[in-house]
C-alpha cells in the first residue's frame, strides 16, 4: 500500500511541471493571438482614417477647383468688358485725328491737338498693356485648403491688376478729352470760315440774279 502511494505521488510531481509548461505555452499562444488582433486592428484603422482623410480633400479639392473655375470666368468678363472699352478709345482716335485732318486742311494751327492725340495714343496703349497682365497667379500648393489660401491671396493680386487697368483707361480717356478740348477753338474757327463761305457764295448768287 505505502509503496503504491509513493508510486502516485512520483507520478504526480512529475506530471505537474508538464502541466505547468502546458499552460505557460497556452497563455503565450493566447498572447501571439490578441497582438495579432491588436496589429491588424490598427491597420485597418489607419487604413480606413486615410482613406476618409483622401474623400475629404478630394471634396475640398472640387470645391477649390470650382472656386477657381468662378475666378476665372469673373476675370474673363472683366478682361472683355476693360477690352470694350479700349476699343471705344481707339475708335474715338480716329474720330478726332479726322477732325484735326478737317481742321489742319483749312489751314488752322492744330499742333497743340497733335500733341496731345500722341500723348492719348501712348496713354491708351499702356491701358492695353494693363489689360493683358490681368490674370490668375498659379496656386501650386500641395493641398485643397493651402490651395483656397493662395486662391484668395492670388485673386487679391489681380484685383490689384484690374484696379491698375481701370485707372489706366480713365488717364486715357481724359487725355482725349483734353484733345477735343484744345480743338474747340480751330473747331470754331472752320464753323465760322465755313458760315463766312457760305454767306459770300449766297451775296454773289443774288448779285447775279439782280444783273
Amino acid at each position: 500500500m505505502k509503496n503504491k502511494l509513493l508510486i502516485l505521488i512520483v507520478i504526480s510531481l512529475i506530471a505537474l511541471p508538464n502541466l505547468s509548461i502546458a499552460e505557460s505555452a497556452t497563455s503565450t499562444s493566447v498572447k501571439g493571438r490578441i497582438e495579432i488582433k491588436k496589429e491588424e486592428f490598427k491597420q485597418e484603422f489607419e487604413q480606413k482614417r486615410e482613406e476618409l482623410k483622401n474623400k475629404i480633400e478630394e471634396r475640398k479639392q472640387n470645391v477649390t477647383d470650382k472656386m477657381v473655375g468662378k475666378v476665372d470666368l469673373f476675370i474673363q468678363k472683366v478682361v472683355e468688358r476693360l477690352d470694350t472699352a479700349a476699343s471705344r478709345l481707339d475708335i474715338l482716335v480716329i474720330r478726332i485725328q479726322s477732325r484735326i485732318d478737317k481742321i489742319k486742311a483749312a489751314n488752322i494751327n492744330t499742333k497743340e491737338a497733335e500733341s496731345l492725340l500722341i500723348i492719348a495714343k501712348t496713354k491708351i496703349e499702356a491701358a492695353k498693356a494693363s489689360i493683358a497682365l490681368i490674370v490668375l497667379p498659379e496656386t501650386s500648393s500641395a493641398t485643397a485648403s493651402t490651395t483656397t489660401k493662395s486662391l484668395k491671396t492670388a485673386f487679391e493680386t489681380t484685383k490689384t491688376q484690374i484696379a491698375t487697368a481701370k485707372n489706366a483707361l480713365k488717364e486715357a480717356h481724359a487725355a482725349l478729352v483734353n484733345v477735343i478740348s484744345s480743338l474747340k477753338p480751330g473747331d470754331n474757327k472752320l464753323k465760322n470760315s465755313s458760315a463766312t463761305s457760305r454767306v459770300a457764295t449766297s451775296t454773289a448768287t443774288t448779285t447775279e440774279n439782280e444783273n
